[in-house]
């Protein structure tokens, strides 16, 4: 199974992505091909994920040693790209989706902790982006 641990960032495919982010060869177009079907793989899912945490970081709300993929992020992960990872959290935690399945079999309180996890960068993400909206907004706006 690879390396899991109840961090974001804490397996295979998440850090994999990251490398994949550093060295300007991650494929939104690939990743968005992966995510389309009615069942994510566990792969796919770390990667929202992992971008999620690193959209945080780009925007210097996450403290993370990865620096050359949150500078890569910088330029790739605008609020158009951050809002369509944060639409694609809904699938990555719900029915359908293999890395949510396999925090189910672990312990309930892996779950909980790793979910935990997620829902606080996913959160914070949704407010980061709806900050930016609404300082970019003419006229006032919301997110």
């Amino acid at each position: 199974m690879g390396t899991w641990s109840t961090d974001i960032l804490g397996n295979d495919a998440a850090l994999d992505t990251l490398g994949a982010l550093a060295d300007r060869e991650l494929s939104f177009t690939d990743l968005a091909d992966e995510l389309r079907g009615d069942y994510i793989e566990s792969d796919a899912g770390a990667a929202v994920l992992a971008l999620v945490e690193v959209a945080l970081a780009a925007r210097g709300l996450r403290d993370l040693p990865h620096t050359e993929a949150v500078e890569a992020a910088r330029d790739l992960l605008d609020d158009e790209r951050a809002t369509w990872l944060l639409e694609q959290t809904d699938r990555v935690l719900g029915a359908g989706s293999e890395v949510y399945e396999l925090w189910q079999e672990a312990s309930e309180q892996s779950l909980s902790e790793w979910l935990g996890k997620v829902e606080t960068s996913i959160e914070d993400l949704r407010q980061a982006l709806g900050t930016a909206a609404l300082a970019g907004a003419v006229g006032g706006g919301s997110e």
